[in-house]
């Protein structure tokens, strides 16, 4: 309990941390950004806590990834039955929003909660390192090395299948899942779905340089916080440019989930490389006659980037679950094709 309420008090104060203490190598340009971003977090982690207070779907959990260290992380898991491999639940893992410069688990207990209710899946939402201070590859580093630990532990430490996995993430978190399947133990481990909600996929240009589509406005008003957002790929881009760990959207083929949905919010600055991403991978899967595999682009035309983390009393759930449904159909589908039934307990 203890260790939770100073996890959570860190998260809430890190940009100030961050920006005064333990990033003070960087520069100037980004620290103030830091002081200025400091507001905000403290509002969307407390608009994103406070639901929690009166309902915990979830156990805060730590996952070692090295002798030294571990990661924060919620399980989600709802009472049912169900028919999988070895009397195992299917694993799902989640990473949260924020930019890759802020964001907590907590972010993604609708979505997730959705998914363990209606799929009996172990959910896991994952923490991750932020960047500036801890720029690429930190956070898919972090990432990796998790899923590591649940493909060895899964099924003996909370009963669920590592091989049948599958991912889910929203704006950096969908980057996050999608870049982690290029590093591969084998294809019995292989992430078998994602799910993406408006992801940058590719970080090679920088966020002021992103074309914008026509519904997005004119003027934006946060603007001049995109040198922090590209504070996680901009120092390593001379020698990374090509990296599909940073850029998913580089990625061959047969390194991606056999099965996507890339959920693309329409007032966006991400439109065009998620668009193209799905375009390419699609084009290039019909070439070799994948019939097992799909990918598909959901273009939501009211959505916003940051729609799914805007508080209920300004956007009702009910919209919301335009978005969230189609994550959870294709996690239901995934489910299925690979055996998996589920009774839920009323």
């Amino acid at each position: 309990m203890l260790r939770t309420i100073k996890d959570i008090a860190l998260a809430f104060v890190r940009p100030t941390l961050d920006a005064l203490f333990f990033g003070r190598h960087l520069p100037w340009s980004l620290r103030w950004r830091l002081l200025a971003l400091q507001p905000i977090v403290f509002l969307t982690n407390s608009l994103v806590l406070v639901p929690t207070l009166f309902r915990r779907p979830y156990t805060v959990i730590h996952i070692p990834i090295n002798p030294g260290r571990s990661l924060r992380a919620l399980l989600f898991k709802e009472p049912g039955t169900g028919t999988g491999r070895k009397g195992l639940r299917p694993l799902h893992v989640d990473c949260h929003a924020g930019g890759f410069v802020g964001g907590i688990p907590e972010a993604s207990v609708p979505f997730c909660s959705l998914v363990a209710a209606e799929t009996g899946a172990v959910v896991i939402s994952l923490s991750y390192r932020l960047a500036p201070v801890h720029p690429f590859p930190a956070a898919i580093d972090d990432v990796d090395a998790a899923i590591a630990w649940l493909r060895q532990h899964a099924a003996e430490e909370f009963g669920a299948d590592p091989a049948l996995m599958t991912v889910s993430g929203a704006s950096a978190g969908g980057n996050l899942v999608l870049a982690a399947n290029q590093r591969l133990p084998s294809e019995e481990f292989a992430i078998r779905a994602a799910v993406t909600f408006y992801a940058p996929v590719d970080l090679r240009l920088r966020p002021e340089d992103k074309p914008r589509p026509a519904s997005f406005p004119k003027k934006d008003p946060m603007s001049f916080m995109q040198p922090l957002y590209d504070s996680y790929a901009a120092p390593s881009k001379a020698k990374d440019l090509d990296n599909p760990r940073m850029s998913p959207f580089l990625a061959s083929e047969e390194t991606l989930p056999e099965r996507m949905v890339l959920v693309v919010a329409a007032i966006d600055i991400l439109v065009q490389e998620q668009l193209m991403f799905v375009e390419r991978v699609k084009n290039e899967r019909e070439a070799k006659g994948k019939s097992g595999s799909s990918i598909e682009a959901v273009f939501v035309e009211e959505a916003f980037h940051g729609w799914l983390e805007v508080p209920n009393s300004v956007i009702p759930m009910e919209k919301k679950m335009t978005m969230l449904d189609k994550g959870l159909e294709l996690v239901k589908h995934t489910h299925t094709q690979y055996g998996y039934r589920w009774e839920k307990t009323s």
